[in-house]
């Protein structure tokens, strides 16, 4: 089984990409998490992609997303099954992540695309705040009450990405719209798409996922 998850920013796709690896033994390629790795080095590609990341908001380039998914991928035993969490972008992107799927022997099962509201994104990512140590993802007034607080799992300072912010929230989510909502009608196209409703519990959606991938007979 090799599944994508996609969705706008606050709907909850890491979750349920981490709770859908689990559940049937897939790799989980998070590129927004590979990205952020990357970004932290002090090299010519970290210090591009941390620019992209955190000043323009505009999408990574092709060329360094497919040297990435290309080592991910190679990396891997052929009968792995992946999971792929927020990737295709946008149709070059959808193009050779495709190929390079196909060329390790594989096929893309179902692509799970979970919605919310706009408002409700800018909700959820307006509260989202991480520690400086181990980025844990922390939500202020449930995990933390002030900006002044530690992270109460290592206690190191806390921050909130610039992309984050109500600013850069606005920015993607216009990229979204523009760039990915064409991969996502193309998908439905091909009839891989399965589209779930983000706003319910955690719980619901991801028991939501499952009954969906199991109409499908995917294995």
């Amino acid at each position: 089984m090799n599944l994508i998850v996609l969705g706008p920013q606050g709907s909850g796709k890491g979750t349920q990409a981490e709770k859908l690896a689990e559940k049937f033994n897939l790799e989980h390629i998070d590129m927004g998490k590979s990205l952020r790795e990357v970004a932290k080095q002090d090299t010519p590609l970290g210090k591009e992609i941390w620019q992209i990341q955190n000043v323009t908001n505009t999408l990574v380039p092709s060329r360094i997303l497919r040297e990435v998914l290309h080592l991910k991928i190679n990396s891997l035993p052929r009968e792995q099954g992946i999971l792929f969490e927020g990737v295709p972008r946008t149709i070059d992107q959808q193009g050779y992540l495709e190929e390079e799927i196909n060329n390790s022997g594989r096929k893309i099962d179902a692509v799970i695309f979970i919605t919310i509201p706009k408002e409700e994104t800018m909700k959820r990512i307006g509260k989202r705040w991480v520690c400086k140590k181990h980025q844990h993802v922390l939500i202020m007034g449930k995990d933390i009450q002030s900006e002044q607080d530690k992270c109460p799992i290592d206690g190191s300072e806390i921050f909130q990405r610039i992309d984050d912010t109500p600013a850069g929230i606005k920015k993607r989510l216009q990229v979204n719209r523009e760039e990915t909502m064409p991969v996502i009608e193309d998908y439905r196209k091909r009839n891989l798409l399965i589209e779930i409703n983000g706003l319910p519990s955690i719980d619901e959606v991801s028991k939501n996922i499952i009954s969906e991938i199991g109409k499908k007979g995917i294995e």
